[in-house]
């Protein structure tokens, strides 16, 4: 289980509900789980979304999530 993943399990939100809140496909949240690149622009929106369930700021990059351009 990634780091991002294990966040989004304890915030209590499903792969769908992210990828709404986030404005993502749903395909991008399960790319982003299964370590494959998606673009910067997504996995930053796909944090700010979590963020909010969190009460705290996370970002793609401390996370690791694989980024292409």
């Amino acid at each position: 289980m990634t780091k991002f993943e294990e966040l989004r399990t304890n915030a209590g939100l499903t792969i769908t509900q992210l990828s709404i809140e986030a404005d993502v496909s749903r395909a991008t949240i399960e790319k982003i789980e299964k370590e494959k690149p998606v673009r910067a622009p997504l996995a930053a929106r796909a944090c700010t979304a979590l963020s909010k369930h969190l009460g705290y700021q996370v970002t793609y990059q401390e996370l690791n999530i694989k980024t292409v351009r």
